[in-house]
């Protein structure tokens, strides 16, 4: 019985980790296999009292993934940044950034009819419907709102705050509505201690293997033979949450049919440890895709009166173009060479596996958790599912793939 599970889960990430708490939760026998260590990008480090996760990252309040923790009983434990801190940079110099009424009256961002445009369409954004833009690039649903130049670079900075994505040619608009409409109604929290809070609640009651590189999935005789430098494990059901779809394409024993995909989305990411708190601490960029963030405080992540803040660039190019545009980005936004305890520099991190592409359909087009072409494998990731994007999207393909096999299992009978 040692080799025999329910469901199997090829992957230790969010996604991997939202369907194995759900299968255990519901009684099946559950084994995780992570090739590396768990967590994913959701993983945290420490480094002389500070916290970092891997790059910038925020919860979406009124998102898929909040609704999936709750559901798993995980109460994530954070706070929401500081609006009225935020400013937006155009041309190098700072400006307050339009978050609410108040500020879009007061910034200098925009001329009088911008803001008055502006205005009109955040207020009939959470009528709209994104299953209207289902095809549509957010280019071309921006090119028909007709902004005014200076009302759509806000537009654009506001959609790279949330999407992460700065390619507004391919990204879906149906995408890029329902994240704006889910960031202006329920905003963020930044995790106390980090986004391990998360995978600790997620992995506490699950068998997860380290160091467990699975090499083939082979069905045989109703189970699962689940290959790994170790020997071979069987389930009923597998679920293969594994990264990218380049990644999870290959442990597939048939072709899926998915199509092309587009390539993932990426960031380049300087994790910084600061003696002081800097001011202003927040900035995005209007006129290029940058962004720093104070994360901790307000997160409890670093000393009594230090900081982490976290500095990238949406779309990352080279090391060379980058780092020093990062670290420019982290003056400007109150972090002077002399208040730095360290920085991290990650070249280019995977924000998430594609995006969900206009001409593929956008968020209707990605693949879901049962297409992967063979019984008894599902699949789970940021790129799967009709349900949210980034972390929400993971969460939300983990917990309906895991779902899929506890019903599968239950028609079948549990193992031992």
């Amino acid at each position: 019985m040692d080799n025999e599970f329910d469901v199997i889960v090829v992957g230790a990430g969010l996604a991997g980790l939202a369907a194995a708490a759900t299968t255990s939760r519901g009684g099946a026998r559950t084994l995780v296999l992570e090739a590396h260590r768990p967590g994913g990008r959701a993983r945290t480090t420490e480094r002389e009292e500070f916290t970092l996760n891997l790059g910038a990252h925020a919860l979406f309040c009124g998102g898929s993934g909040a609704r999936v923790l709750a559901d798993l009983g995980v109460v994530p434990a954070g706070t929401a940044p500081p609006l009225r801190r935020y400013m937006g940079s155009l041309d190098g110099a700072l400006h307050r950034l339009p978050t609410d009424a108040g500020s879009l009256l007061r910034t200098s961002l925009l001329g009088i009819r911008s803001k008055v445009q502006l205005a009109s369409f955040l207020a009939r954004l959470p009528r709209m419907d994104p299953a209207d833009l289902a095809g549509t690039s957010t280019r071309s649903w921006l090119d028909d709102l007709d902004l005014r130049t200076d009302g759509e670079a806000i537009a654009l900075a506001l959609l790279r705050l949330g999407t992460y994505c700065p390619d507004v040619d391919h990204f879906g608009a149906d995408a890029a509505l329902s994240q704006l409409q889910i960031a202006a109604s329920g905003g963020v929290h930044y995790l106390h201690g980090g986004w391990s809070q998360l995978t600790d609640a997620l992995s506490a009651t699950i068998e997860v293997r380290p160091s467990a590189a699975v090499r083939a999935l082979e069905p045989a005789a109703g189970r699962i033979e689940v290959r790994t430098d170790d020997g071979t494990v069987v389930a009923r059901q597998v679920v293969v949450a594994v990264g990218p779809p380049a990644v999870a394409r290959p442990l597939l024993p048939e072709p899926p049919g998915w199509g092309e995909l587009g390539d993932p989305v990426t960031a380049a990411c300087l994790d910084v440890g600061a003696r002081r708190v800097p001011s202003p601490g927040y900035v995005l960029g209007i006129d290029v895709p940058l962004y720093a963030t104070t994360q901790g405080p307000p997160a409890r992540q670093a000393p009594a009166g230090h900081a982490v803040v976290g500095v990238l660039r949406y779309g990352a190019r080279s090391a060379e173009l980058d780092r020093p545009e990062l670290e420019a980005y982290r003056r400007l936004c109150g972090v002077a060479d002399e208040d730095v305890v360290f920085e991290r520099f990650l070249a280019s991190m995977t924000v998430a596996g594609t995006m969900p592409r206009a001409e593929a359909g956008g968020m209707r087009g990605r693949p879901a958790v049962g297409d992967t072409g063979t019984p008894g494998i599902l699949l789970a990731g940021d790129w799967v599912g009709p349900d949210g994007l980034l972390a929400d999207a993971a969460l939300a393909s983990g917990h309906a793939a895991g779902t899929r096999a506890l019903d599968a299992v239950a028609r079948t009978g549990r193992t031992g």
